[in-house]
């Protein structure tokens, strides 16, 4: 049993993860901004904890992560201005990079398809924001925390649970779609597997199960 806490309890991955996570016999905790929202979390199993990621300090969040074995970025400004971005996507969550790596929790990121430092967003569109900052956080988990695994998935949508299609060999799939039902099957499998680490997975929903793909990438 893992002591997990999963940031952005609310967002609808999270909702989906959570009972998928308790049904495994782990301690789940999640991070929600709106207190209106802690019955909704706490009908899954977990436990809600009202906590404003966008406003708290370094030891604000230092002390938010202390005792999880797991921590599990699934937050986000969503779609929020470029402002909102900026501090929720970038600021919040490297402050959350910085305390797993002195902590020494695993850290699972929920990213996006094509997060990379090449991104080639230009500046003036309004996406700009969110995959720049998703790029630089991502390489600075690569370069700063131990245990991390990076979900890469492809555009999310409201559709039953699947299987994934990995991008194995890198480049071989371009961006699709993703169950939203799916990536939260990635996040509670990816738990599972402790010999999976540092590595990223680019994704979109296919035929082979979740725990079966994940396997072949744990070796």
């Amino acid at each position: 049993m893992a002591d997990i806490l999963i940031l952005g309890g609310h967002g609808k991955v999270a909702l989906l993860a959570e009972p998928m996570l308790i049904e495994a016999g782990h301690n789940v905790h999640a991070v929600i901004r709106n207190p209106d929202h802690v019955a909704d979390v706490e009908q899954t199993g977990a436990q809600a904890i009202v906590a404003d990621l966008e406003s708290l300090d370094q030891a604000g969040v230092d002390a938010l992560l202390e005792g999880f074995d797991v921590v599990v970025w699934s937050a986000g400004a969503g779609g929020g201005s470029p402002e909102r971005t900026w501090a929720v996507d970038r600021d919040a969550a490297m402050k959350v990079v910085d305390a797993v790596a002195r902590s020494g929790a695993r850290l699972v990121m929920v990213s996006y398809f094509g997060a990379s430092l090449d991104h080639g967003v230009s500046p003036d569109e309004p996406f700009y924001a969110y995959a720049e900052a998703k790029a630089l956080v991502d390489e600075a988990i690569r370069e700063r925390v131990g245990d991390f695994v990076i979900l890469q998935p492809s555009s999310l949508t409201l559709d039953d649970e699947t299987g994934i299609e990995l991008d194995e060999p890198e480049g071989s799939i371009e961006s699709g779609e993703i169950p939203r039902a799916t990536v939260a099957r990635l996040i509670a499998e990816t738990v599972e597997h402790p010999g999976l680490s540092r590595v990223s997975i680019r994704c979109n929903g296919g035929d082979t199960p979740v725990r079966e793909a994940l396997a072949s990438l744990a070796g």
